[in-house]
């Protein structure tokens, strides 16, 4: 029961960032499926070919998140957001890396690898959401040392 009210308040305190957070997605994944699209028509590997889209479309994904899902401005700190940022998107990159590698070992299929990717993502999709608000952008992050690598 205490994990439902929690859910609920979290819904009702968050929903309006949590839509953006879908929205930015809406946004980034089909440009990452796009990316991927356009080199498979390439005689790049399908796992080469993953790890360049999900690379290049992590960029917009930090940004678009940090500056309008988040509201945070002034400067970047590498060692508190950018990286661990990349983490996730590593995170992200393995798991969808992961099923381009098995569609690839039974299809030749594009439409397949492109299902692999989307559904890779899909999957880290609430794990991301959870940890960026918790760790990196949300109201309890920890605050943004003075010192902090810039």
């Amino acid at each position: 029961m205490e994990a439902v009210r929690k859910g609920i308040t979290f819904l009702r305190n968050d929903v309006r960032k949590l839509l953006r957070f879908a929205a930015v997605s809406a946004i980034t994944v089909p440009m990452g499926i796009a990316l991927l699209w356009l080199l498979l028509q390439t005689d790049m590997s399908e796992v080469l070919a993953n790890v360049i889209a999900a690379s290049v479309s992590t960029i917009p994904n930090y940004f678009l998140n940090r500056y309008w899902v988040w509201n945070k401005r002034g400067r970047n700190s590498v060692s508190r957001e950018i990286a661990p940022f990349w983490a996730m998107a590593f995170v992200g990159l393995v798991v969808s890396t992961l099923f381009v590698w098995i569609a690839s070992k039974w299809t030749e299929a594009d439409l397949v690898f492109l299902a692999a990717n989307f559904a890779a993502f899909s999957f880290v999709w609430v794990f991301k959401f959870t940890v960026i608000e918790r760790y990196l952008f949300g109201e309890s992050a920890p605050q943004q040392a003075a010192s902090a690598v810039r």
